[in-house]
């Protein structure tokens, strides 16, 4: 696979005494959805500067399509802010019109590429309107489209699903995965772990301005999961089955709930809990191992903390 974007040995600090990021090593390939992941402070949006060109780091190698960052690859990148970047005293369509200007798109061509990008984020048909009528799910399509009216070959969204509503959110998801259906390597920067689970490809899980893993999505569960979780809903409060639960692995209690660490895809000990239960289960739910679980194993910290 070609590779899109790589970086060797980053890194960074604004004092030049803590590193924001840290002899840090990424590589993302041709036509991947690459789900980026850390806490709060990581260096996430940090190492998106770096990637843009919008900060230097002191040492470490950048590549974009394997040549050293120029005008040529710069223009082939698209980026999606977190917050909007918005005119709000200009109409939808102005809007996407002037970021194709600004990737010196002219004449009928950036006529063709405004109405395309309006139309794969549903928004022709509100082209006339100004973004401040719009709402949150309309604004963050708009600033999608803004990022992708030059038709780049690499397009880095940053939280583009915050503040928006589920119809909306689910939109936007399908939009990214047809972008990327279409040849467009996306990498997707989310605090919602589900997202990421359900349309990326490939994660990088980053902290402390370290790249913690990286790689296939079914190759990292599997790497770094050995546990499910069994969830049980107990006929009464869970301290009063202490001497059923101190055999197992208590992960949390809360009233009549409990949660369990089992050895994934082991039928024999979960049928053995059924039978210890008995009749004081009112519900089993198994939970395969997840990249939540992953993130918590590898940074000791929750995503949205």
């Amino acid at each position: 696979m070609r590779t899109i974007f790589s970086g060797e040995a980053i890194n960074f600090s604004y004092n030049k005494k803590t590193p924001v990021l840290d002899g840090l090593t990424i590589s993302i390939t041709d036509k991947q959805i690459y789900g980026l992941l850390g806490p709060n402070g990581a260096g996430k949006s940090t190492l998106t500067k770096v990637m843009l060109g919008l900060e230097s780091p002191q040492s470490g190698k950048l590549q974009w399509f394997n040549e050293f960052p120029n005008h040529s690859t710069k223009s082939r990148i698209g980026y999606v802010p977190q917050d909007l970047a918005l005119i709000y005293d200009l109409s939808a369509y102005e809007n996407v019109q002037f970021f194709g200007k600004l990737y010196n798109l002219k004449g009928e061509r950036l006529v063709k590429q405004v109405r395309y990008a309006l139309e794969f984020v549903g928004l022709w048909e509100e082209r006339k309107q100004k973004p401040k009528k719009f709402s949150g799910g309309m604004k963050r399509r708009l600033n999608i489209a803004c990022g992708i009216v030059h038709n780049p070959d690499v397009i880095i969204l940053d939280e583009p699903t915050v503040g928006v509503d589920p119809q909306s959110r689910n939109r936007i998801l399908d939009a990214i995965q047809e972008l990327n259906q279409l040849g467009t390597t996306v990498v997707y920067i989310s605090h919602y772990m589900e997202e990421v689970e359900k349309i990326c490809t490939h994660v990088g899980i980053i902290d402390e301005g370290k790249l913690l893993c990286e790689g296939k999505l079914s190759d990292i569960l599997e790497e770094y999961t050995d546990k499910a979780i069994l969830k049980l809903d107990l006929q009464r409060k869970s301290t009063a089955y202490s001497s059923h639960l101190e055999n197992y692995t208590v992960l949390s209690t809360d009233e009549n709930k409990v949660e369990l660490a089992v050895p994934k895809n082991n039928m024999d000990i979960i049928s053995e809990i059924k039978e210890s239960f008995g009749d004081e289960v009112k519900s089993f739910q198994y939970v395969s191992p997840n990249l939540e679980q992953v993130f918590f194993k590898l940074t000791k910290k929750n995503l949205r903390d």
